[in-house]
């Protein structure tokens, strides 16, 4: 087996000697290193394997080739920008002719209309009861109740 450094680990890994330690520390690289008085040795095979394992990022090397990297070509980036621009071009457009409108002003307005109508709703007995405990004609009660609703739900319809 191959033995290197820290710095000859580092460099492989395209990391810091610093969080060569760090990670050393954490016990990632248990099993994977000698220290022979105050020099760390390490069996670099086993030390990629560990960190290859335990470490979601692919490691780039200097010089790699840009295939490897997955980097869209010029044309592709422009082609996406273009594409989003022309979007949000549109929802400007779709806005300023009011066919677009904000999901937050939708919901602010709904739920004003909401409240009117339940507290106009709500306000029904206090304001009829006296009218009916005088009354004993079961259709002007009826006729009555008709029109206050009505009223309270045309609220929904004049917004």
């Amino acid at each position: 087996m191959a033995s290197c450094s820290s710095q000859d680990l580092a460099k492989e890994l395209g990391l810091t000697v610093s969080r060569i330690s760090q990670l050393k520390s954490t016990g990632i690289f248990d099993g994977c290193f000698t220290v022979n008085r105050n020099r760390v040795i390490w069996e670099k095979e086993k030390a990629l394997k560990a960190y290859m394992e335990n470490n979601p990022f692919p490691v780039l090397k200097k010089g790699s080739k840009k295939d490897e990297i997955q980097i869209p070509s010029f044309n592709e980036s422009k082609a996406k920008s273009e594409y989003f621009r022309a979007e949000l071009a549109r929802l400007e457009l779709g806005v300023r002719e009011e066919k677009l409108v904000e999901a937050d002003l939708v919901e602010r307005e709904a739920f004003t209309v909401a409240r009117a109508v339940r507290d106009s709703l709500g306000n029904l007995p206090d304001r009829l009861s006296n009218q009916f405990a005088a009354e004993t004609d079961a259709v002007v009660i009826h006729q009555i109740l008709t029109t206050e609703i009505r009223k309270a739900l045309e609220a929904l319809t004049n917004v």
